[in-house]
């Protein structure tokens, strides 16, 4: 009976130490932020993909209505979803996971966090863009807005 008893506790030990490496270790968001590294396109080849359409692309706005107000990068396939929503509406709006998406906010920090969320849902060639909607207007490039498009440089 006492070997039992060692045995049942040497193997509780054992469980518990494999249970032990299996839990994550937790981290700031910042640092959580600084370990994604999704790809990236800068503004300019954007800019081109959207003046030579030749190869069929989604964009995907994903800043909140206040921000859009102020102009969206125009194209046929634009589709706006806020981040908090786009778990619940991509899979409707472009249900070819292996489409081109190239997703935009602000300043590239959300659309970073999207790429990797499309990631993990199966999608294949997701981009951010750079830098966000910000640097696409400080490169000089145009926003459509309620007035028609507009260069803001």
């Amino acid at each position: 009976m006492r070997n039992i008893l060692w045995i049942l506790a040497f193997a509780m030990i054992l469980v518990g130490a494999k249970d032990a490496d299996n839990i994550k270790k937790t981290v700031d968001a910042k640092s959580y932020l600084a370990s994604i590294h999704s790809k990236q396109i800068e503004p300019k080849a954007l800019y081109k993909f959207i003046d030579d359409d030749e190869e069929e692309i989604y964009i995907v706005d994903i800043r909140e209505p206040d921000q859009i107000g102020h102009g969206e990068i125009y194209h046929e396939n634009l589709i706006v979803i806020t981040r908090g929503y786009l778990e619940f509406s991509i899979e409707r709006r472009i249900p070819d996971k292996s489409a081109k998406v190239i997703i935009y906010c602000c300043t590239g920090s959300r659309s970073n966090l999207a790429v990797k969320t499309l990631k993990d849902m199966g999608y294949t060639d997701v981009i951010s863009l750079k830098g966000g909607i910000v640097r696409w207007v400080q490169e000089g490039y145009p926003l459509d807005t309620v007035y028609g498009e507009v260069f803001l440089k």
